[in-house]
């Protein structure tokens, strides 16, 4: 900031506002205000809809913890950080649909801070921008209340992002350590922190080749030689940096890049989560082989992680082993249950990543390849424009920290694209490195432009594109905004577009008031008994928790009777036809739409060629016109239905 700009007097309007951001304690002001806006967004009506499936299990396993049931990481519903802060929150305020989606709402409050952190290579406008585009964001409105761990796991990919961008800038020990900390609780979040750690390291390796390069002075052709020679080979000179040392000498690479002190610390902590990859080469292994066995995971794990130390005390004998000491300390506690359930030891470095290599081959979601190219556009138009036209401009003036955020947008889409299961609340990890790109784009461009118009210095041409761009500017925020809206508040669970998955539907919460009113009419214990087709147990388990009597049985048992006559009982559809006998031993019937979905057969049939050939037609731009004016019809959606007996 020039000191001109520092001490111009506000004329008003537009410029008074650039003057308070721009003060320093003015822009932080200004994005807390805007973060307490994205909070108190995230926390309106916080209960307005009914617990999705994978909610309830979140829920339900947390209630068990805080109940003190303990708790045993189970792959299947991520990393253990999420149970712990639920269940903590239940202790606190109770449990309930508000308190389980909590943390989520604070977690996705505090990312629309997240800028601050970049403050001094975005400045303060383009910090500001990016607070707002975080805080209206559909995507992140939307999974911040919701109890899924992904806005959760996305705040330590800021976190961590944010960590190597200003440990490279200043070289301070307290990056390392947030480092440390968030690559840590972003394994005992998500799985997506492998793909986390995979866009950063590769980041540093091109970084550290770009730095060692410019130490021996390499220029031109010969440059683009030995950047395509040393890009592969990169971190093995970071990790050997001390025996490689007469081979630096002839290079010139004297000086030890800040990038070669954050491959060695991310690389060393992260190897040892990665140990179950070794399948990727060696194949699955046979139970009565080494790696079959308990015994031998165990020492495949002790043993990358004492080369790790090797490798990690010869860069730094002090500094190594706290960073290590902080990532076990987190790890341990967590995946152990406060060291409670020693499983989690092998949970933590073998099991999860074991687990979700096998899941790649399901493809759970079977969303075909375009899929976030498609949901992008429907959902974060309004980062997405000014994010990838605007950040190329930005690359084209070679700015560093654009780099980053594409490099960061750009693989992460691509890593999501080719991975076996693509779902709606992955958009989260996409929707965030967009807003930061169209907030450092507009941050960069409308100053300057501002300054031109106020000072009579643009010409018609400029005033005609500036309104245009203005109006057109006011059309995406609005149609953004009623987007958002209506995802979260509108039509939270019914699905009539794609973000909205499978979802439990608003019958649900509204049996249950019914069925407790019901038993608290009733002078005994009411048994309830829940049909385990289609998977009814859940939402089920998580309303039905506090209910002192709940069967769960398969529909064979649910036909033969074998439960209390005066039982409720909660069937699919398909259980108990409407002439069946047993229905005579109940008063009523209660039908329901258990789930329902969006129907994705049109998108799913799509190719290639017709993607093409609409688009060229304009079809595909009125198609998405049309949606964006109103969904689907509700009446197209696909449903689970079910239905609720009361006796007597």
């Amino acid at each position: 900031m020039s000191a001109p700009d520092r001490i111009a007097r506000p004329h008003g309007g537009a410029s008074a506002l650039l003057h308070a951001v721009r003060a320093p304690d003015g822009l932080v002001l200004t994005v807390f205000v805007v973060a307490l806006g994205g909070l108190v967004l995230r926390l309106l009506d916080l209960g307005n809809r009914a617990m999705h499936h994978d909610e309830s299990l979140h829920a339900t396993f947390a209630w068990y913890l805080a109940e003190g049931r303990g708790y045993e990481h189970n792959p299947l519903m991520h990393g253990p950080l999420l149970f712990h802060t639920v269940a903590a929150t239940f202790k606190l305020a109770g449990d309930g649909d508000v308190t389980a989606r909590l943390p989520i709402a604070l977690a996705g409050a505090a990312l629309v801070a997240t800028p601050l952190l970049f403050r001094r290579s975005l400045g303060p406008v383009a910090t500001t921008f990016a607070a707002v585009l975080l805080a209206v964001s559909p995507v992140l409105l939307y999974f911040s209340r919701f109890a899924r761990n992904d806005v959760i796991a996305v705040l330590w990919t800021v976190l961590i992002v944010a960590a190597v961008w200003r440990y490279r800038a200043d070289g301070r020990d307290r990056w390392l350590v947030v480092a440390a900390a968030t690559l840590a609780l972003g394994f005992a979040t998500k799985e997506t922190n492998y793909i986390t750690l995979a866009v950063v390291l590769l980041y540093l390796d091109a970084t550290l080749t770009g730095a060692l390069l410019d130490q021996s002075g390499q220029r031109g052709i010969r440059r683009a030689a030995l950047t395509v020679a040393l890009l592969p080979v990169a971190w093995v000179v970071a990790a050997l940096w001390m025996p490689l040392t007469p081979v630096r000498a002839r290079l010139g690479w004297v000086e030890r890049p800040r990038e070669a002190d954050l491959v060695v610390v991310l690389g060393t902590l992260t190897v040892p989560f990665l140990v179950a990859a070794s399948q990727i080469v060696l194949g699955q292994p046979d139970e009565a082989g080494f790696l079959g066995a308990r015994e031998g995971v165990t020492v495949a794990v002790l043993v990358t992680m004492g080369v790790t130390a090797i490798v990690g005390s010869a860069w730094d004998a002090r500094r190594w082993p706290l960073l290590a000491g902080i990532v076990l300390a987190i790890t341990l506690a967590l995946y152990t249950t406060w060291f409670t359930s020693p499983d989690g030891f092998l949970g933590a470095f073998w099991g999860q990543l074991d687990y979700w290599l096998d899941q790649q081959d399901v493809r759970r979601g079977n969303q075909p390849w375009f899929y976030y190219l498609m949901m992008l556009p429907l959902y974060e138009f309004l980062v997405l424009i000014p994010g990838v036209l605007g950040g190329v401009w930005l690359l084209w003036r070679g700015d560093r920290l654009t780099r980053l955020l594409a490099w960061w947008f750009a693989s992460t889409l691509f890593a999501l694209t080719f991975a076996g299961e693509k779902m709606p609340w992955l958009n989260v990890h996409l929707a965030v490195p967009l807003a930061f790109l169209a907030g450092h784009a507009l941050g960069a461009a409308l100053p300057p432009l501002w300054r031109r118009l106020r000072d009579g210095r643009a010409s018609v041409v400029s005033w005609a594109a500036t309104g245009a761009g203005a109006a057109l500017a006011l059309l995406l925020v609005a149609l953004s905004l009623r987007t958002a809206v209506g995802l979260s508040f509108g039509h939270p669970d019914t699905p009539v577009e794609p973000l909205i998955y499978t979802q439990t539907s608003a019958d649900v919460p509204r049996l249950d008031r019914e069925i407790a009113a019901h038993a608290a009419a009733r002078p005994g214990p009411t048994t309830v008994v829940v049909d385990t087709t289609s998977s009814l147990t859940w939402p089920w388990a998580w309303y039905l928790r506090d209910h002192p009597d709940v069967r769960y049985l398969p529909a064979e048992s649910v036909r033969a009777a074998a439960y209390p006559e005066d039982a409720i009982v909660i069937t699919s559809n398909i259980t108990l036809p409407y002439d069946d006998p047993l229905r005579e031993r109940f008063a009523y019937g209660r039908p329901y739409v258990h789930r329902w979905w969006f129907p994705e057969a049109g998108y799913r049939a799509t190719t290639f060629e017709s993607l093409i050939e609409r688009l060229g037609s304009g079809e595909l731009i009125a198609d998405w016109v049309d949606f964006l004016a109103g969904g689907v019809p509700e009446e197209t959606i696909g449903a689970l239905r079910g239905e609720v007996l009361f006796p007597p």
